[in-house]
């Protein structure tokens, strides 16, 4: 069975990444693609593979729209046919490149990997705060050594912030573990893993502007939607001791999304839109992109790295895992996917995780 869903849609690369001209290479489910753009700025992906000799397209030579491979000087078009094989007037019929549906959609470029037929643009999942210019929305990559699932148990379950973190974005909480009066609750509702996190009456400064005034104690909020295969919006709020949590519009909305590049090493891309230092221009946006790629790259990473090589070629049920009450958004995303590839291999879905983790309430 295929460690990969394939019939859905992935981020295959920030949509700055993609630049006029280059021809821009990335491993997405262990298949070598190469990503450019059109003279009309509309991003195209495809095999990075010549049929001829295997040589890699992304090393050649953009022609206009067309891409000229170093090896024979064979040429393809933005679907993948072969428009000249210097020695036949005419090119094979055979001599094309597989071409992969792609969407530019949210500052991001999405790639469906499996059946193009099914390649629905109605099914990208809805990142569109990163489309409100007023809440001045960032994106940024990171990749990491680890199974693209470690990424969806490690986003989905957030108390290691207070462990982890601790120098960073995890410093805020009083004591490292529940808050008097701290709730958790997890369910799948549609097809989607929602989890909710509760914790009122804190008095520590928090990590950035979340709205209420400096030195007055509040009420946290974090709110999670989970879309297979691993795509997370993170909608954090803060409201005074008490007030509902409508009052207030959320301080950050964080997109999260998990790409494999192979069945042991991942792309992260993750984004956010805020209500804080909006007025900083340039200089605070890249500050605050080095913030984020910096905690994931010397704290988040580091730990999947450890854990992919305990784990080995393992599945984590397999392994037999202790499972905690915070896990539940995690494992009940585990069992979802579980079903997803075993659906796409025409076969029964092997039932994982815990029974009865339908609701946890904490």
């Amino acid at each position: 069975m295929s460690p990969f869903i394939l019939n859905t849609w992935y981020v295959a690369a920030c949509d700055d990444e993609v630049g006029e001209e280059a021809l821009f290479a990335r491993r997405l489910l262990d298949q070598p693609v190469l990503l450019y753009r059109t003279g009309h700025g509309e991003p195209v992906a495809m095999l990075d593979r010549c049929p001829h000799r295997f040589a890699y397209l992304s090393k050649g030579r953009r022609i206009g729209d067309e891409v000229e491979c170093l090896y024979h000087g064979l040429r393809f078009g933005p679907d993948g046919l072969c428009t000249r094989s210097p020695y036949q007037k005419t090119p094979p019929a055979r001599a094309r490149v597989r071409s992969f549906p792609v969407v530019e959609r949210h500052r991001l470029i999405w790639i469906w990997m499996g059946d193009p037929e099914r390649a629905d643009p109605a099914l990208i999942p809805d990142h569109s705060h990163l489309d409100d210019e007023s809440l001045r929305p960032l994106v940024w990559h990171v990749a990491f050594d680890g199974n693209w699932q470690l990424g969806n148990d490690n986003l989905m379950e957030l108390t290691h912030l207070f462990w982890l973190h601790t120098s960073t974005i995890g410093g805020w909480k009083p004591d490292a573990g529940a808050t008097p009066g701290e709730t958790y609750h997890a369910r799948v509702e549609e097809g989607r893993v929602h989890s909710r996190t509760f914790v009122p009456n804190i008095t520590r400064p928090p990590v950035f502007d979340n709205g209420v005034p400096a030195g007055q104690p509040f009420d946290q909020w974090n709110d999670t939607e989970w879309v297979a295969p691993a795509n997370m919006t993170f909608t954090m709020g803060a409201v005074p001791v008490g007030a509902p949590a409508v009052t207030n519009r959320p301080y950050m909305v964080q997109s999260h999304c998990i790409t494999p590049e192979t069945a042991t090493r991942s792309h992260y891309f993750s984004g956010l839109a805020r209500i804080f230092q909006r007025d900083g221009g340039p200089e605070v946006d890249a500050r605050l992109i080095a913030f984020f790629k910096g905690i994931f790259e010397r704290e988040d990473g580091p730990i999947m790295a450890d854990v992919q090589e305990q784990m080995g070629d393992a599945d984590l049920f397999d392994l037999d895992p202790l499972i905690l009450p915070r896990d539940a958004g995690a494992i009940l995303a585990r069992r979802m996917v579980a079903q997803r590839l075993a659906e796409e291999a025409g076969a029964e879905a092997k039932e994982k995780g815990i029974a009865g983790i339908g609701e946890v309430q904490v």
